[in-house]
């Protein structure tokens, strides 16, 4: 069955990690004000650039879900979309940082940034829908390659496990996500007082990772729409509406014309 190719599904994930390695060798500074500064860095940016296809690709998966084995698999992926479409307007405050309105009052009053969003309320708006996103991206991650030789032997026309769990399209941009917060986990330092002193500080100390988690986090979320919707498409509309294998109609072979023997 058709996937994202490689192109995508590696070189995405492995190039925007590069280039953000790449400023910050450079100049931190420039990483800073540049790539991770909140609401106009290229980090935040690329979050929403990563969530709004995903929300059409949702979109687009939804209106072919009767093709899909099993009725829950719809409620699924709308289930991701609107997640998706949460996450997205969440981290552009549904759209102050490109249009400038004032955040209400009584508004900025129980927000800790003084934006029309949610999550800088409370943190069962925040850290935990992260907290449940990094678990999905962790298994996500190892789901693929324990789940390799079964998934051969899973009909997607039938089977409702084949769309569910990912395939190795997700592996790269999942273990990305998880990577970059590993260096936060062992340092353990959250001293955001002092000036970062080199280019891994200023990338994955001091909690300085949040935004690159939450870009790759987003990236994991349309990895996994885009592959669905990919193996969708490739999926014969009779075929998935009739779960059989053989549906496919045989050949047809029509006898040559016998040529009148001559008197």
């Amino acid at each position: 069955m058709r996937d994202i190719r490689r192109l995508y599904s590696i070189g995405l994930p492995v190039l925007s990690m590069l280039f953000c390695v790449a400023v910050a060798l450079a100049d931190p500074q420039v990483y800073r004000m540049r790539i991770r500064r909140h609401e106009v860095g290229l980090l935040e940016q690329g979050t929403v650039i990563c969530l709004v296809p995903a929300v059409v690709m949702g979109v687009m998966a939804f209106r072919r879900r009767r093709e899909l084995p099993a009725k829950w698999l719809g409620a699924w992926v709308m289930l991701l979309t609107l997640g998706a479409l949460y996450d997205a307007g969440e981290e552009c405050s549904w759209g102050q940082n490109y249009f400038g309105w004032l955040t209400p009052d009584g508004w900025s009053q129980i927000n800790d940034q003084h934006e029309t969003n949610l999550h800088n309320t409370s943190n069962l708006f925040d850290h935990v829908p992260r907290a449940m996103l990094s678990l999905a991206a962790g298994v996500c991650l190892v789901a693929p390659l324990v789940l390799l030789r079964r998934r051969r032997q899973w009909d997607a026309r039938t089977n409702p496990s084949a769309w569910f769990f990912p395939t190795g399209a997700v592996v790269p941009t999942a273990a990305i996500a998880l990577a970059v917060g590993l260096p936060q986990q062992l340092y353990g330092k959250y001293d955001k007082t002092s000036e970062a002193v080199s280019w891994f500080a200023e990338m994955f100390l001091a909690g300085r990772h949040s935004e690159l988690k939450e870009y790759f986090l987003a990236m994991f979320i349309l990895m996994y729409l885009w592959s669905f919707l990919t193996r969708l498409g490739s999926l014969h509309p009779k075929e998935a509406a009739t779960g059989n294998p053989g549906s496919t109609p045989a050949p047809q072979f029509s006898a040559a014309p016998r040529r009148a023997s001559a008197v």
